[in-house]
């Protein structure tokens, strides 16, 4: 099941066969039930690569499908989402105990138990969402057969890429002059899609695309983290009176802050690695690279055979000479 665009198949045909894929194994991993957390996990990724697939299919579904199919999706994910959080918080907790002495680690101790046992939702809750995501899945897989793109061509992938592209500057740029966690969770999300829309393209050129995939991956997991940070700062107020007290709280609030403070100064040189290029000229030189590499794969740039070349005199053509 790679997830990527065949360079010798229509365009439309490219995007259900990788929709299709990408929903059976989310159900796949949903129905297998050994470790939970992780299937969760990974149903979660093969939603966020439909839900890139359709940014970058944008122009062709029209504004009114897409918006329609992303909140599908967007909601599907959300019935997933608590348990997901409770292992992500658990996660983080660990990783800032690795960094932690004294009472700060005490701190983060208690935090970690409540975590355990006020955790989001029953097994049965959890249970009830997993099967709601997958008959949602079936449902989806059904109009996703349906959906057509017009024009069938890259041409309308490359408006959408360059849609996206823009989007991940504005919340690039937005991010650092807001400096809270709205903005950087907003631009982490563009920097997904951009990193499964390179994956989609790879065959184009696949050590360039890979590269940039590879960089989008590296700031995406920056980002992550961030974002962990700021799911566990948000639970600290939701917890049971008495878990923490008010200076503990204080400092594991703190230790959140720096560690987010060091992510995002790692993060800015990558984005701006990333987001070198306006989205109007990143679009053209994806599209003229489809083009090439298409052009290639039909074989049309095939040099003319010895019997059809012109004749050659001391290495030029007779009229080059004169």
């Amino acid at each position: 099941m790679a997830f990527r665009f065949k360079l010798d198949e229509p365009i439309a045909q490219n995007f259900h066969r990788i929709g299709l894929e990408q929903i059976q194994r989310a159900r796949k991993q949903l129905d297998a039930n050994v470790a939970p957390e992780t299937e969760i996990h990974e149903a979660r990724k093969s939603i966020k690569r439909i839900r890139a697939l359709l940014r970058l299919a944008r122009e062709g579904l029209g504004d009114r499908v897409f918006r329609a199919e992303n909140a599908r999706f967007r909601t599907i994910a959300a019935r997933l989402a608590p348990a997901r959080d409770d292992h992500v918080i658990l996660q983080t907790i660990l990783l800032l105990e690795a960094h932690a002495d004294g009472e700060a680690r005490a701190a983060l101790t208690r935090l970690r138990t409540a975590v355990i046992a006020h955790g989001n939702g029953s097994l049965q809750e959890r249970g009830q969402g997993i099967a709601e995501a997958n008959t949602a899945l079936e449902r989806a897989a059904r109009r996703f057969r349906r959906l057509a793109i017009e024009p069938d061509d890259f041409a309308t992938l490359a408006k959408g890429l360059t849609r996206s592209y823009r989007r991940g500057l504005k919340w690039f740029a937005q991010a650092y002059a807001e400096n809270n966690d709205e903005a950087f969770h907003e631009w982490r999300k563009c920097v997904q899609a951009h990193w499964r829309h390179m994956s989609l393209l790879s065959k184009v050129w696949p050590a360039v695309f890979e590269a940039r995939v590879e960089a989008a991956r590296d700031l995406s997991q920056i980002l992550g983290e961030d974002h962990d940070l700021a799911i566990l700062k948000a639970r600290l107020p939701m917890l049971p009176a008495g878990t923490l007290s008010d200076e503990e709280a204080r400092v594991i609030e703190q230790m959140v802050l720096v560690r987010q403070h060091a992510l995002r100064r790692a993060a800015a040189p990558r984005g701006q690695l990333l987001y070198a290029e306006k989205a109007k000229a990143h679009g053209r030189w994806i599209l003229a690279l489809w083009e090439a590499a298409t052009a290639l794969r039909r074989g049309d740039t095939e040099p003319e055979s010895e019997q059809t070349s012109p004749r050659l005199e001391n290495g030029f053509p007779p009229t080059a000479r004169a």
